[in-house]
């Protein structure tokens, strides 16, 4: 009954901690999660969450779904144990003997002897035997009972050397009396100096084994916890990384996007006309406001395929590939290269022709002198 009132109150236990941080048994992970802080809000251990969840690591990822239901099922576990008597447990990550010894309320120990351990090294996933009734060598094994060396050897009882003194005899009966009370006295000192040295070395042993346990469970705890701490570094150094090639990307992505829009630009004529518009002509002029021919076919040419051209008109036409089918787009010289306008289709083209005629859209035809040809870019 002790066993069942204290497998009750862990389960209890277990279900408060649980109610009171994370209640749910499968579990999404958040940014900033680790399984060090998931096991502490859950009450139980790293080592148990990674068996649980079949981890090979410490690493989880915002996203990932992790089962948190552990303790409970181990608490479920010790509970069809105690209340079936089937006197056994199995071995979970983290335990040790004499915490197992304390959990069913026998002495560390005792279950080496039924487990034939020859020392406190224990492993999870075996099976102890963790009661007498469950423990068929010390049964099997009456050595205690069966060696009758006290019952056999009553040296001083059957002892006759009062008997045979005749000289005891002949003595009053007082003296007998006296010899055969003082011997149970002598009996009795030995019997207490034998058994009073044995309980403070039980003690000793206890303690020491009690300490030593104490002392690998705060080791093991110290390693979960720097494995914990290492995987969050790594895992917040990953975040930081990914998120580093995510705006790379990104800004990448914009760029090209940039490159894409610049270069396809629409309509050739509406680029034409957007950098025409507000400007004057103005010989030798290269400016937001001025521009003779060659430098608005130059800003052109930036804005509609983001590509740098030559300054004078004569070096533009060396630079291009002469067509023959030309498109909008392309550019059209005049008169040996003297001369150079963007042309957008239906004979019509965009220049900066002189300071009267200024900067605008008119045909081909209207500049006085010979068409070298169309150049593509």
């Amino acid at each position: 009954m002790k066993k069942t009132l204290l497998s009750v109150a862990t389960v209890t236990a277990l279900t408060g901690i649980a109610s009171n941080n994370i209640s749910a048994a499968e579990y999404t992970v958040q940014n900033g999660d680790t399984l060090w802080g998931l096991a502490n809000e859950s009450g139980t251990s790293v080592s148990t969450l990674k068996e649980v969840n079949g981890l090979s690591g410490d690493l989880i990822f915002p996203g990932d779904v992790v089962e948190l239901d552990a303790e409970e099922k181990a608490a479920e576990e010790v509970e069809v144990v105690e209340e079936t008597g089937n006197g056994t447990y199995v071995i979970e990550p983290g335990d040790t003997l004499f915490e197992i010894g304390q959990k069913f309320n026998v002495d560390y120990h005792e279950i080496m002897e039924w487990n034939n351990l020859s020392s406190d090294l224990i492993y999870a996933g075996k099976t102890l035997i963790v009661a007498a009734s469950a423990a068929p060598a010390v049964e099997e094994a009456p050595a205690v009972e069966e060696a009758p060396a006290v019952e056999e050897a009553p040296a001083v009882e059957e002892a006759p050397a009062v008997e045979e003194a005749p000289e005891v005899e002949e003595n009053q009966v007082v003296e007998e009396n006296q010899v055969v009370e003082a011997a149970p006295a002598v009996e009795e000192t030995v019997e207490t100096a034998q058994e009073q040295p044995s309980a403070p070395a039980a003690q000793n042993n206890n303690q020491a084994a009690q300490a030593a346990a104490e002392q690998r469970a705060a080791e093991q705890r110290a390693a979960e916890q720097a494995a914990a701490e290492q995987a969050e570094a790594e895992r917040q150094q990953r975040i930081e990384q990914r998120q580093a090639e995510q705006e790379a990307a990104e800004q990448q992505q914009a760029e090209q996007a940039q490159t894409q829009q610049v270069s396809t630009g629409g309509n050739a004529a509406s680029v034409a006309h957007s950098v025409a518009a507000g400007k004057s002509y103005v010989y030798g002029g290269n400016s937001a406001t001025a521009v003779d021919c060659s430098a608005f076919a130059q800003q052109f040419m930036k804005a509609y395929k983001g590509k740098s051209l030559p300054r004078t008109a004569a070096a533009q036409m060396s630079a291009g590939t002469q067509v023959s089918n030309p498109q909008p787009g392309d550019l059209v010289f005049f008169n040996g290269g003297s001369h150079v306008g963007v042309y957008i289709g239906n004979g019509q083209m965009v220049d900066a022709l002189n300071p009267s005629a200024g900067v605008g859209q008119r045909s081909v035809s209207y500049v006085h002198g010979t068409v070298d040809g169309y150049f593509r870019y």
